[in-house]
């Protein structure tokens, strides 16, 4: 499940180590820190909520935060501290492992609030040598989940120079593929007038065709619009699938099961284009009005 998250990044010379929280909906926070470049054994866990120091230093033995960070800035406490491995090399590394705190047991009611929390990681046997030793401190980055995108289309790079609309409707369907597709070519002043991404006309180009009969029988209100190829410039033509239909944002999908035509693999028309069962222009006028 994607979620939001805090991020630290602590880092001194090969060393890097990844701490990464997050919130189970629950009231609790689980922090997961790993080693993810250079040689080290992780011994000790340390937070300190507002990065205002705290009480704690020391854990034991050697498996403190006093004094100095390894990048030499003055460490002012801690409030809470977890051992995570052992000072002296004489088990396995520790290299990632998880913690969880309930949000009461942290001091705070939201996760953002831990972008601010400074983590501190004691680390020993560090380096090909396994001599050194690291105290690594860093304050964190919270990161949002950013809102799915209610876009069904991407923004063309190039001019579109027409689209085929597919309704998942028999009536109208010409081809005996199941499915009713109508092709609008478009004029420069289309262009000039709606531009390139469809997302921001799509509801004043369906109510046009909709609502002309003249040019564009048997749609109703309620026609079901599936999808919409796109053609344009030098882009390679993809189809979109549209509202329920789409469940990956603005990516490109496979089209309809069935339907009579493929998609050219290149910046091509559908092949073959006599199966789109009604070609449609609009005039120069920048609107919608076909012929």
């Amino acid at each position: 499940m994607t979620c939001d998250s805090v991020k630290w990044t602590l880092t001194s010379g090969d060393v890097t180590v990844e701490v990464i929280a997050t919130d189970d909906g629950f009231g609790n926070i689980t922090f997961t820190y790993e080693l993810v470049s250079g040689i080290a054994d992780l011994n000790g866990f340390f937070i300190d909520i507002g990065n205002d120091g705290g009480d704690i230093s020391k854990l034991s033995g050697g498996n403190n935060m006093k004094g100095s960070d390894s990048d030499g800035d003055r460490l002012d406490g801690f409030d809470i501290a977890e051992e995570i491995g052992t000072v002296g090399g004489n088990d396995e590394d520790t290299t990632s492992g998880t913690l969880t705190f309930t949000m009461a047991e942290l001091g705070i009611s939201s996760l953002a609030e831990l972008a601010d929390a400074e983590i501190g990681i004691r680390a020993t046997s560090v380096g090909e040598d396994r001599e050194d030793s690291l105290k690594l401190a860093d304050t964190g980055t919270y990161c949002p989940v950013e809102p799915p995108s209610d876009d069904d289309f991407p923004e063309w790079g190039q001019d579109i120079s027409h689209v085929v609309f597919v309704f998942n409707q028999t009536v109208g369907d010409t081809s005996g593929d199941g499915y009713y597709t109508i092709k609008v070519d478009y004029t420069d002043a289309l262009v000039a007038a709606q531009g390139n991404d469809l997302d921001d006309y799509i509801d004043d180009f369906l109510f046009a065709l909709i609502n002309d009969d003249t040019n564009v029988p048997f749609l109703e209100p309620d026609a079901d619009l599936m999808g919409v190829v796109i053609k344009g410039g030098l882009q390679t033509t993809e189809y979109y699938a549209y509202g329920d239909y789409n469940t990956n944002g603005t990516d490109p999908d496979p089209l309809p099961a069935g339907i009579g035509f493929a998609l050219p693999g290149d910046k091509g028309t559908v092949d073959p284009v006599n199966e789109i069962d009604l070609a449609l222009s609009v005039d120069d006028s920048g609107d919608f009005i076909f012929a």
